[in-house]
């Protein structure tokens, strides 16, 4: 029986080590450095910002000397009429300047450019489309048993019209709140003045991103994300009955979730899908190759815009 299987055993390495095929270098591209472009651009900005890097090429000229960032590119932001110039900031190693300066609007093209004194340039287009309101949110909660203690589990979604005739691209978000006024971007000081980005169930591939593709026009929503919970030993007297008394609100005076809704453009939707199933194929030795989309003519990268509303929904 031994005598028998060796054979076969070899046979089965035979195959897989058929499996490996030599790639000639003659097929992989010797296109040098080029290069890499990322800045998105919305209304609501009160900063430009730009990030210049550098490609590095699998073949070709080695620059492994020269540094990934790019910090000596001159760096311009035009909608045609105005121009701006954005200054190097090196702790965060991008580009910046006041929004102020060139007020981002909805309808409106902008151009990037950005050139480096070894004679590289590359420019891009940007479309920035028009806002698209969030309509409600709801609030669910449900009560489940999780060792000795019964909870009632809180989650949000939201909804919103989209626009007829006309393809549109979304990516929503949101944020639990909680103590007195909290700024948006503001820092975190204290557990009673806390933000917390909320998690919604991902779609498969797509995360937070929507398309209006074969709904145009109808009510589009969000999946749903847990915000918060609050709870009683299961082994209380009247514990359920306790339970549906206590809200989060109680618990946590000022309780809110601020939710955000981006309209985009179709690059934004498109580099970002792609790039979320690149990081999803990482893993897997058997999925196709992911092309990351680039509109940055003469480089790589993605000059892209979105516009974005919001609405608070108070957690009583």
């Amino acid at each position: 029986m031994r005598a028998f299987l060796f054979p076969v055993f070899l046979l089965v390495i035979a195959s897989c080590g058929s499996l490996r095929n030599e790639v000639s270098p003659s097929l992989l591209s010797l296109e040098g450095e080029k290069l890499v472009v990322n800045s998105y651009i919305s209304p609501q900005d009160t900063l430009l910002t730009v990030k210049v890097s550098r490609s590095k090429p699998v073949l070709g000229e080695q620059t492994d000397a020269l540094p990934y960032n790019v910090a000596d590119a001159t760096v311009t932001l035009t909608d045609g009429n105005r121009l701006v110039a954005l200054r190097y900031v090196a702790d965060k190693q991008w580009y910046q300047a006041k929004a102020t300066l060139l007020p981002i609007q909805a309808g409106k093209t902008y151009t990037l450019t950005a050139n480096t004194p070894d004679g590289k340039q590359v420019t891009a287009n940007a479309t920035v489309p028009k806002a698209v309101s969030v309509n409600q949110g709801t609030l669910d909660s449900t009560i489940v048993t999780t060792g000795n203690r019964l909870q009632k589990v809180y989650s949000v979604r939201f909804d919103w019209q989209d626009p007829a005739n006309l393809p549109n691209f979304y990516e929503y978000t949101a944020y639990y709140i909680w103590g007195s006024n909290y700024p948006i971007n503001g820092p975190v000081t204290s557990p009673s003045n806390a933000l917390r980005l909320l998690t919604f169930q991902r779609e498969n591939r797509t995360g937070n991103l929507v398309t209006d593709d074969r709904q145009d026009g109808s009510l589009l929503t969000s999946l749903s994300a847990e915000v918060g919970l609050v709870e009683v030993p299961a082994s209380n007297n009247n514990a359920e009955a306790s339970l549906k008394r206590l809200t989060l609100g109680n618990v946590l005076p000022g309780s809110r979730v601020i939710m955000q809704l981006l309209s985009t453009d179709e690059l934004y939707f498109r580099y970002k899908d792609a790039i979320i199933r690149q990081r999803e194929n990482r893993s897997n030795p058997f999925a196709e190759p992911v092309l990351i989309p680039s509109n940055i003519q003469g480089g790589l990268g993605c000059f892209a815009a979105y516009n974005r509303s919001e609405k608070t929904l108070t957690i009583r």
